[in-house]
């Protein structure tokens, strides 16, 4: 289940993927978003929080299915980082959320926002 749908994605958000790939990846943001907020949000249900709150997901969710479309390959290696010659690749911890989930940093700072991914709740 997705917290945003392609209508969403395409309109108000302004995403540019198409529309097998873009509805792939917002379940898949949507799931690591799930993550990053330790399951808060299927738990008291996306339609009882705020509109404000779901605003931000749905922005945290957008942000995230393009990042994974960007770097997806990359995320999923069992090394940190790739160098050859001159060019090198290492992602950065501070990108790193709950569950070892690695993340735009928007999407982190929408989810923030939101209150739902302290773990003190």
């Amino acid at each position: 289940m997705s917290y945003v749908d392609y209508d969403c994605y395409k309109n108000t958000f302004g995403g540019t993927l198409d529309e097998t790939t873009a509805t792939k990846l917002l379940v898949e943001s949507s799931d690591q978003v799930d993550r990053l907020t330790y399951g808060r949000i299927r738990r008291k249900g996306f339609n009882n929080l705020t509109e404000y709150q779901q605003g931000l997901i749905k922005k945290a969710v957008c942000y995230q299915a393009e990042f994974i479309n960007a770097y997806g390959e990359y995320l999923n290696m069992l090394i940190s980082g790739y160098s050859a010659g001159d060019i090198s690749l290492t992602f950065n911890k501070d990108n790193r959320g709950a569950g070892g989930i690695i993340a735009d940093k928007k999407t982190l700072d929408y989810l923030s926002q939101t209150g739902l991914t302290t773990r003190r709740l």
